[in-house]
């Protein structure tokens, strides 16, 4: 596909409800969800199983209003401040935070979460933790010297990422850049944590295609080391997703510590 046809997620309007409806709902495709939405969710809740993994602060800054990928971490931060440089999805989390009529119901992944499998109450318990746990959802441009302007965030603990830095990032140099803004936003001795997809192409929110930017494993390895980072962890799931509304060809998850600040 011709890539100037490519809408940018950060820079047009679409209706942030058909992100949810398309990737994370009950009618999504089973594959689509497993690759998704299931496998970051497991491997979240191995960190947290681990009792190695927590802190203070963690900072969200991940694409559209999807909170899945919080539940499995939210008990281990005392804070989580969620950044989005969409307007239109920042509106729809506050609507789930608020418990609005109308907001997204999420309840469905306790029927495809194994850890929360058949446990209606344990998932209900989990969301009102989460919300009492974000203190606070923000609007953020990586293009300023100070994403978050006029407020200044306290470095994170830990900063996690979930797909949206390959939607807002036009071309290599620029993927850099954010992630070189994300790290500055870390303590040293704190973790970043990414998730992306290797060889994508675009994805669909309702009748738009968006941009998605396409690179291989080297590329975001040597990206993060040179942002201030040691990879301690990088999982990668071959997909078996075959669709016309999103195209990639594996799922990575990647966790780093932050070892020296980059200038």
């Amino acid at each position: 596909m011709d890539p100037s046809c490519l809408k940018y997620y950060h820079v047009h309007e679409f209706d942030a409800k058909d992100i949810l409806g398309t990737y994370c709902s009950p009618t999504t495709d089973r594959t689509m969800l497993e690759e998704l939405v299931i496998f970051p969710m497991k491997e979240l809740q191995k960190l947290q199983a681990s009792g190695n993994f927590r802190g203070g602060l963690l900072i969200d800054f991940s694409i559209g209003p999807i909170i899945f990928h919080l539940l499995p971490i939210c008990e281990v931060f005392k804070a989580i401040t969620v950044l989005e440089t969409n307007d239109f999805c920042i509106k729809e989390l506050e609507s789930w935070i608020n418990k609005e009529e109308e907001a997204f119901d999420w309840s469905h992944l306790s029927e495809v979460f194994p850890e929360m499998e058949s446990n209606s109450e344990k998932w209900v318990e989990k969301e009102e933790t989460l919300r009492r746990k974000i203190k606070q959802v923000m609007k953020c441009d990586l293009s300023q010297e100070n994403p978050t302007h006029p407020f200044v965030l306290e470095k994170a603990d830990c900063l996690l990422s979930v797909y949206l830095l390959q939607k807002i990032s036009k071309d290599k140099d620029t993927y850099r850049r954010n992630l070189k803004k994300l790290s500055s936003m870390i303590k040293v001795g704190g973790h970043l944590i990414l998730l992306g997809g290797f060889h994508s192409q675009f994805f669909s929110v309702g009748d738009h295609k968006l941009h998605s930017l396409t690179f291989e494993e080297d590329f975001v390895r040597e990206a993060v080391v040179d942002t201030g980072f040691t990879i301690e962890d990088l999982q990668i799931l071959n997909s078996n997703v075959c669709s016309d509304i999103i195209i990639y060809e594996n799922i990575w998850f990647l966790r780093a510590l932050k070892v020296r600040e980059v200038l």
